[in-house]
C-alpha cells in the first residue's frame, strides 16, 4: 500500500470514505437510494502541515443492523473529527454516495424520537467538501467509458501518476477455499465485494461473537487495509488535480448535496 505522504496543504484536511452492505435487498445496478444501504465502517485521515503523516483510523460498525449500531458509528466519527481544525473535507465521489447516504441516516436517526444532534453534528465535521471524483472526470473526461458518469479512482491515479496499490487476497490468511466459498474470483479487493459480500460478513461475525477468531480478525484486517488504502492517497490526488483551485468549480458543501 502506498505511504501517506504530506503534500502542499496548508490547512487541516480530512479525507472520508465509508463501506456499505446491502443485507436486505440488493440494489439493481446504479440504484443509489440509502433504503439499500447500511453501513458498515468508516475510513478517516487527516492533515494539517503540524504532521509528519496524517492521521487515519477505521472505525467499524460494532453491532448488527439495528439503528442503534448506526448511531454508535456517528458517534466515534464525530468525535474522531472533534478537536481537530478541519478546513476542508475530500472524498472521491462523496457528493453521490458517502455524505448523501450519511446525511440520510442521520436524519432518520434525529427523526427517531431520541434526543439526537447527528445531522448538525456531521454538517460540522465536514466543512467545505471538495468532490475529487468530478475534478478527474472534468480534467479526464475523454478518458471517461459509454455510460460511465464519474472517472473510477484507479483511473483517475493512473492518469495522475499516483501509485494507489491493490489490495490484494493472498496476503491474507484464510482457508484455501474461502473465498471461492463466498464467490470471489478476482485477486484483489474491490468495491463490490465489499458491498455485496464482505461487509455483511463481517457484520455476521460481530453478531455471531466471531471477534476473537482468525478469521474474523483477518476480515477485519483486510477491510481495514482497503479502507485506507481508498483515503491513503486522497490528499497526493487533491493536490494534483489542483489543489486550492479546485474550490472554485468542485466545491459540494454537505448542505447542498441531493438527496
Amino acid at each position: 500500500m502506498s505511504p501517506i505522504g504530506i503534500v502542499s496543504i496548508s490547512m487541516g484536511t480530512l479525507a472520508l470514505d465509508i463501506e456499505t452492505a446491502s443485507p436486505f435487498e440488493e440494489p439493481d445496478r446504479g440504484d443509489n437510494d440509502t433504503r439499500f444501504y447500511e453501513w458498515v465502517s468508516v475510513g478517516l485521515a487527516y492533515s494539517d502541515d503540524t504532521l509528519n503523516e496524517p492521521d487515519t483510523a477505521v472505525l467499524f460498525r460494532r453491532g448488527g443492523w439495528e439503528a442503534e449500531h448506526t448511531a454508535d458509528l456517528f458517534r466515534r466519527m464525530i468525535d474522531w473529527c472533534d478537536g481537530r481544525d478541519i478546513e476542508r473535507t475530500l472524498t472521491y465521489n462523496g457528493a453521490y454516495f458517502d455524505l448523501k447516504h450519511l446525511l440520510n441516516w442521520a436524519e432518520e436517526l434525529d427523526g427517531s424520537g431520541e434526543p439526537s444532534s447527528l445531522m448538525a453534528d456531521l454538517k460540522a465535521s465536514c466543512p467545505n467538501h471538495i468532490d475529487l471524483a468530478k475534478a478527474a472526470t472534468a480534467q479526464h473526461k475523454d478518458e471517461l467509458q459509454e455510460g460511465q458518469p464519474i472517472l473510477p479512482d484507479f483511473i483517475a491515479y493512473d492518469l495522475e501518476n499516483i501509485d494507489n496499490d491493490s489490495v490484494w487476497y493472498n496476503d491474507y490468511n484464510f482457508d484455501k477455499d474461502y473465498w471461492e466459498r463466498l464467490g470471489i474470483e478476482d485477486k484483489f479487493v474491490q468495491g463490490s465485494h465489499v458491498g455485496q459480500v464482505l461487509g455483511e460478513k463481517y457484520v455476521e461475525g460481530v453478531v455471531a461473537g466471531l471477534e476473537e477468531t482468525k478469521t474474523h480478525n483477518e476480515l477485519e484486517r483486510l477491510l481495514y487495509d482497503y479502507s485506507i488504502s481508498d483515503i491513503a492517497d486522497l490528499f497526493t490526488l487533491y493536490d494534483s488535480l489542483g489543489g486550492e483551485q479546485l474550490k472554485s468549480d468542485f466545491l459540494y458543501p454537505i448542505e447542498e448535496v441531493e438527496r
